[in-house]
């Protein structure tokens, strides 16, 4: 899978948030001993809405990405998913606009509490990659962070 890579630059940077794409491969999953949220790395195709990241150092192209508990303090929180609605594949540049619209859209909204725009919160997710296209995937993959730095619980929610 791809990842989105602005975030990473606006949560160290202060940059203003455009999502741009990096790349989404493959994944893995270990378990936590406290509250059964899966810790260690992860196989960025099981994960779940809800999952902790600490994925800001995540290269472009990834099979794996750190994940911890949420009540640790962490880089993103993976928090919303849909499927690509391109039939063929088209492109980064195309797959990281379609994230960048759907992450800032309704389903912010519906997470957070409050429109992106109002927000204090940055964006960036997971597509596939050419060749994960060709296998079958199709998801993009959401996930929100604290551009001043890592934060700890979930922003489900949070109104900010």
């Amino acid at each position: 899978m791809k990842t989105s890579r602005l975030l990473a630059r606006r949560i160290v940077g202060g940059l203003a948030l455009t999502l741009a794409a990096a790349a989404l491969a493959g994944c893995s999953v270990l378990e936590s001993v406290v509250t059964g949220v899966p810790e260690g790395e992860a196989d960025v195709f099981t994960l779940t809405i809800g999952d902790c990241l600490n994925d800001l150092s995540a290269p472009d192209e990834v099979t794996t990405v750190p994940i911890v508990d949420c009540a640790e303090p962490h880089d993103t929180e993976v928090f919303a998913r849909t499927d690509s609605t391109s039939a063929e594949f088209p492109g980064d540049a195309a797959l990281s606009d379609e994230l960048t619209t759907f992450c800032q859209g309704d389903a912010f909204t519906e997470f957070v509490g409050i429109p992106y725009a109002d927000s204090i919160y940055a964006t960036s997710g997971y597509f596939p990659t050419e060749g994960s296209w060709g296998n079958g995937d199709r998801e993009l993959l959401c996930t929100i962070g604290d551009p001043n730095g890592q934060t700890t619980g979930s922003l489900a929610g949070i109104n900010q």
